[in-house]
């Protein structure tokens, strides 16, 4: 506060300066025009009328003195509020940040000056972006403790029923906890692959790679499964070449192949690629029922399921899609999702066809 008294008493000076200067400027400037008038055109004013000075002509200098410095103090503090007081608001507002309150808002004025309102806007943004930040932190503790408290729960039981000899050391109980810690591995690799992303540190082993390779080796994983629970999978070929992370590529296709047996319903899944605009594509297409039009916007954040997602595969944890939007990211690419024309969800891989 004692900052803006300071920058308000400067603003308030200087105004009241520049009235004082401009009034003595006018004064002497008055003298000198009738002095060259007088010397140079003798006949234009009588020198009696000139150089003296009536108590009218001091009054009138003393009443306009007055105004003007009235005036100037009227535009100082109306100047200085329109400076000083949108400054205060992002000061206080930041003081409540620097506590703790992320809520924390600098208050505008359609009065105050442009670049005023700049900062103003932008401190208001920025602590908006903080704030969503900090409630995704939050959430990702949470999140994460949610989903590493089951299986580890579950390891904790098993292993302490060994110990205690309430359950027998049979081949089945090890494939359980096997299952248990391999699901552990997929949560930690899925972490790692989004915060690096996140934190612009994820690198790709790049590569000219035939796609009809990539899409044959995840097609033979799935071939099993799809056919188990009632799919037809579709694999369109084409001879296309493209420059890639191979691995990225398979472990992006695993989960949309993973998405299509747990949540669509039995059908084709018809997968193309190639070249599109410039960048080559990949379209993972199945027959319904879709992604809930609501859900539409937050499916590729992490930790985001859906009502029927979570009713349909509990053990799910919501990072696939996100783990997938990251490794298109990396690729300088992205992932888009759309409703297929039979009413489905059809989600389109693409990247540039470079390094």
């Amino acid at each position: 506060m004692n900052k803006d008294k300071a920058l308000s008493r400067q603003i308030l000076l200087f105004m009241l300066s520049l009235t004082f200067t401009i009034i003595i400027v006018a004064v002497v400037g008055s003298y000198l025009f009738y002095s060259f008038i007088i010397e140079n055109f003798p006949g234009g004013l009588s020198a009696s009328n000139s150089e003296s000075m009536t108590v009218f002509d001091w009054v009138w200098i003393a009443i306009s003195s007055i105004i003007s410095f009235l005036i100037a103090l009227l535009f100082a503090f109306k100047l200085s509020a329109k400076i000083l007081n949108p400054l205060s608001s992002v000061a206080t507002s930041l003081r409540r940040i620097s506590q703790g309150d992320l809520s924390a808002r600098a208050a505008n004025s359609q009065s105050s000056l442009g670049e005023v309102n700049t900062l103003v806007r932008d401190f208001n943004e920025m602590a908006e972006k903080l704030q969503t930040l900090d409630n995704q932190r939050k959430s990702w503790n949470a999140a994460i403790a949610h989903e590493l408290r089951t299986p580890v729960t579950i390891l904790r039981g098993r292993l302490q029923g060994l110990v205690e000899e309430v359950f027998e050391p049979d081949p089945p109980l090890f494939k359980s906890l096997l299952r248990q810690t391999e699901g552990l591995s997929r949560l930690i690799d899925d972490l790692r692959v989004v915060g690096a992303a996140e934190g612009g540190s994820f690198t790709l082993d790049v590569k000219a790679v035939a796609m009809s390779d990539v899409l044959e080796n995840v097609g033979a994983s799935f071939c099993h499964p799809f056919r188990e629970q009632g799919f037809n999978l579709i694999i369109e070929q084409n001879n296309a070449v493209t420059r890639c992370d191979p691995l990225r590529i398979i472990q992006c296709l695993t989960i949309l192949f993973d998405n299509a047996l747990n949540y669509a319903t039995p059908g084709i899944v018809r997968v193309r690629s190639g070249y599109r605009d410039n960048l080559f594509f990949i379209e993972v297409e199945d027959t319904g029922p879709g992604v809930p039009d609501d859900f539409q916007r937050h499916m590729f954040e992490p930790f985001q399921r859906g009502a029927a997602g979570r009713a349909i595969n509990p053990a799910g944890c919501g990072l696939g899609l996100s783990v997938a939007k990251a490794i298109m990211q990396a690729h300088g690419g992205d992932i888009r999702y759309r409703t297929s024309s039979q009413g489905g969800s059809l989600f389109l891989l693409r990247w540039p066809d470079a390094d």
